[in-house]
């Protein structure tokens, strides 16, 4: 039942955005509109779904906490 409401919903959503941008001929908006919704939609299932997702900060963490200490030294 949640997984057919979120999709119903990204469904909405996707039905008041996307006609306005086909009508202004805006063809790279439509696609990085896509690629996040597509994004959104499959991460809003597998929360639905009770998956465990890995913490983005985490991820973040790791790449820049080298750098800050790379810049300390020097």
């Amino acid at each position: 039942m949640k997984i057919m409401m979120i999709t119903i919903g990204f469904i909405l959503l996707a039905g008041w955005d996307v006609p306005s941008l086909l009508k202004k001929n805006r063809k790279k908006d439509l696609v990085v509109y896509s690629l996040f919704m597509i994004t959104a939609l499959i991460l809003g299932i597998l929360v639905a779904l009770h998956v465990r997702l890995p913490n983005p900060s985490k991820g973040l963490e790791a790449i820049f906490k080298p750098l800050s200490s790379l810049l300390k030294a020097g």
